[in-house]
């Protein structure tokens, strides 16, 4: 089959971008002819060319429309195409179950950083709708996503749930450390104990885990594995907590696993929705013990293997961390 994978640019490579190149590699490992496109050009080559077209990220609304509704396959990975702000929640920080539309985003969008873009989403919120609901398969990552969508008026029978595959993890292996051929992690710390792995933004809850360590009973060392917006501010809300010598910022690492099998807990204290929320899977994957927020995807992707706390319950998450880290 000849399939063409469209997949709008990013200047950050997240969840989204590590899920299709995945998936690409899948397909193509199926036998499937492959092409991956950032937009769609007429004179290099249309839709119709191909079999299938699959979409893992488009935002324009008028490219939508455009695509052969009877092969076009549509992933949704986050809020964006039902929430004209993207992220799920309001203006006053608190996370948001309501559907699109003009009522209550027509409120909500101006007072967003990029107001402009968030109301053009809201009066293109129905033409986008309608152009999912008319595509052949629509494809989420966790029966959370789902609910969202038919909560916006698609049908259920057009949602497949798909949860991320996690690639090359041999989680007997992974755990142990001495499989054949396998290596010892590299890492830049001697050892963890705390260890959160994501961007460094809000949503993220980096700040909440900050002010749970300083409410635990032991004093352990955090290692954030990452770079975002929020890093300045979390620098400093570290130093202004007393947690200064114990949390090291990391940055970007390209080999999260080998700083997560060595972790004793691997924290995730996203308070938006997460969608799903790869890194608390590949987490107990490896059979780590893992602290999250009972939010969004989350309790789907631990998947019953995690201590799971009230969201932005701050003694909450540092009464499990003491647990988790208890005789370590």
């Amino acid at each position: 089959m000849k399939i063409l994978v469209y997949l709008e640019k990013s200047d950050v490579r997240g969840g989204i971008e590590i899920f299709a190149e995945r998936h690409v590699a899948r397909l193509r490992a199926e036998g499937h002819e492959v092409e991956v496109v950032d937009c769609f050009s007429e004179k290099r080559m249309t839709a119709g060319d191909f079999d299938e077209v699959v979409v893992h990220k488009c935002s324009d609304v008028a490219t939508l429309e455009k695509l052969p509704p009877e092969k076009t396959v549509y992933y949704v990975h986050d809020h964006e195409p039902i929430c004209p702000r993207t992220y799920a929640y309001t203006p006053l920080k608190r996370n948001c179950s309501c559907a699109g539309g003009l009522w209550p985003c027509l409120f909500c969008a101006p007072l967003c950083r990029n107001w402009k873009s968030a109301l053009k989403r809201v009066f293109a919120q129905k033409r986008r709708i309608a152009a999912m609901g008319r595509f052949k398969k629509l494809v989420v990552i966790s029966e959370f996503m789902k609910s969202r969508l038919v909560a916006n008026g698609l049908s259920a029978d057009k949602i497949t749930v798909e949860p991320p595959v996690l690639d090359g993890l041999d989680a007997e292996a992974e755990r142990r450390g001495d499989g054949e051929g396998s290596a010892p992690p590299r890492l830049c710390v001697e050892k963890i104990d705390l260890l959160f792995v994501g961007q460094l933004i809000r949503g993220k809850g980096v700040q909440l885990l900050l002010a749970a360590m300083s409410r635990m009973k032991s004093p352990r060392t955090l290692d954030v594995v990452g770079t975002g917006n929020m890093e300045p501010k979390l620098k400093a809300l570290a130093v202004q907590l007393g947690l200064g010598g114990r949390v090291r910022f990391n940055g970007f690492q390209t080999n999260p696993r080998d700083w997560m099998r060595a972790a004793r807990c691997v924290v995730v204290p996203s308070f938006w929705q997460e969608p799903y929320g790869l890194v608390a899977a590949e987490a107990v994957a490896l059979g780590r013990p893992v602290v999250a927020f009972a939010i969004g995807g989350l309790p789907e992707a631990c998947g019953g293997k995690a201590t799971l706390v009230p969201p932005g319950d701050v003694a909450a998450l540092a009464k499990a961390l003491d647990d988790n880290c208890e005789g370590a």
